[in-house]
């Protein structure tokens, strides 16, 4: 069986084959015509010659359009990094908007980018027929539908999550009511004029998740790149409000059936980024500096230069880009070691307020690559069993992998994960007094 994956996100468009592993990119396109386009051409270029029995669709969240009644763009792409309704959402209370939707409340959610079209741009709303996602303007390139998986609606910020529909208030308060219907997941969504199955496959962060084998409570998805996620089934929906509290995200899975908890880390592989051009060097040389490794760093640095998320969510700034040091790869192995011990703090966190046993870790994105980096999160990883998956489209093949499932009927199997061994007694260095200081010293 042949599927593609179409993969949508904040830097690159990818669609991947499987089961060969081929895969072609772009940039992601800021307008929206463009990205139907790019989306059209890099399916075509991999179904030619081929058989295509299933196309399976994920993307980035809160990125969206609004389109006229002729399903034209009002504006270009208004992305999850845009924030332009800073002040409006000011106006929502955050503690009824986490219990109704299991959001934490930010100026990113379209809800709020709304209300701020409503307040600054009002004829320009008044002609919107309706607000698509970025996945969904990759299902209407493709069979010419329009609609929307379960897990980006809640992301809107108007979708209540107990019931599944749409939250009156919320959307009287955002102003916008137009939207693709929601589809359930593991179903196809439309079909192409050729007759593929197209399925909508949700947020991007958890398909990589599903494909990387994270299915069960008590298994830990750790998304890295830009930024970092760490991802938790559940049994069901927890809306405490100490989760909110805690930066700590509720939503369900793309499975429909599990609940998904999830924390957010800024400052991961953008930050190391920044840092290196900051001090002039290269992932060339990072990679030598992280390996081998030996013990932590004795330097301690609490990495959050915009402040923390989650845990413990934190506006203070406590670390500088910018700042010159003496020794540049002492520096990096401080950096990276707080980066590795922050998510340990996001998953422990995370599944002690869910109360589940925090049992194994797999990784994937960018970072992976980064051997000595990968150790130090094994390390930090108090003895649990920690896995890498070193594809470059992780997600992309996800979406591949559960449309051939949804159409075949026959269960996917896990993309291909490698452990990360580390000696017992080099665990017990890493898990003792460096990890209670950082985490002492931090919350």
């Amino acid at each position: 069986m042949i599927a593609l994956g179409v993969d949508i996100g904040t830097t690159n468009l990818k669609v991947c084959r499987v089961p060969d592993g081929s895969v072609r990119s772009v940039r992601t396109p800021d307008d929206a015509e463009a990205l139907q386009h790019a989306v059209r051409r890099l399916v075509a270029e991999l179904s030619e010659g081929q058989h295509v029995d299933a196309i399976g669709i994920t993307a980035m969240a809160e990125t969206g359009v609004p389109l006229d009644r002729e399903f034209r763009p009002l504006t270009k792409l208004i992305t999850w990094r845009d924030q332009p309704g800073v002040e409006q959402a000011r106006q929502l209370d955050a503690v009824e908007l986490y219990g109704r939707t299991g959001l934490r409340l930010s100026a990113k959610l379209p809800v709020v980018t709304w209300r701020w079209l409503r307040e600054t741009q009002p004829v320009l709303l008044a002609r919107t027929h309706l607000w698509a996602g970025v996945p969904d303007l990759a299902l209407a390139a493709l069979t010419g539908s329009y609609a929307m998986h379960l897990t980006h609606a809640q992301r809107l910020g108007v979708l209540d999550l107990q019931s599944r529909q749409w939250d009156q208030g919320l959307l009287d308060w955002g102003c916008l009511d137009r939207l693709p219907a929601v589809v359930e997941p593991m179903t196809v969504a439309a079909t192409t004029p050729d007759g593929v199955p197209v399925v909508l496959c949700g947020h991007d962060h958890l398909v990589g998740a599903w494909a990387a084998g994270v299915r069960e409570p008590g298994q830990v998805a750790d998304s890295l790149g830009t930024a970092e996620a760490i991802i938790t089934p559940s049994p069901g929906l927890v809306l405490s409000d100490v989760l909110r509290q805690q930066g700590i995200s509720m939503s369900w899975y793309v499975d429909g059936q599990h609940g998904c908890a999830v924390s957010g880390n800024g400052a991961a592989g953008g930050l190391v980024e920044q840092r290196l051009a900051a001090l002039g060097q290269s992932y060339s040389w990072l990679n030598d500096v992280l390996s081998p490794v030996g013990g932590p760093s004795e330097t301690f640095i609490a990495p959050y230069p915009q402040g923390r998320q989650a845990p413990a969510p934190s506006e203070e700034s406590t670390y500088d880009v910018t700042r010159p040091v003496d020794d540049p790869a002492e520096e990096m192995r401080a950096l990276v070691d707080a980066l590795s011990f922050h998510a340990r703090w996001m998953a422990e966190e995370q599944t002690r307020q869910l109360g589940i046993p925090w049992r194994s870790t797999v990784a994937f994105g960018g970072p992976v690559r980064l051997g000595g980096w990968m150790t130090r999160k094994a390390l930090t990883s108090g003895g649990r069993p920690f896995d890498v998956l070193d594809g470059t489209a992780t997600a992309a093949e996800g979406a591949a992998a559960m449309a051939a499932e949804v159409v075949s009927g026959v269960p996917a199997e896990p993309l291909q994960a490698r452990r990360i061994e580390v000696r017992p007694q080099d665990g017990e260095i890493w898990d003792g007094a460096f990890w209670h200081r950082f985490h002492k010293l931090l919350s």
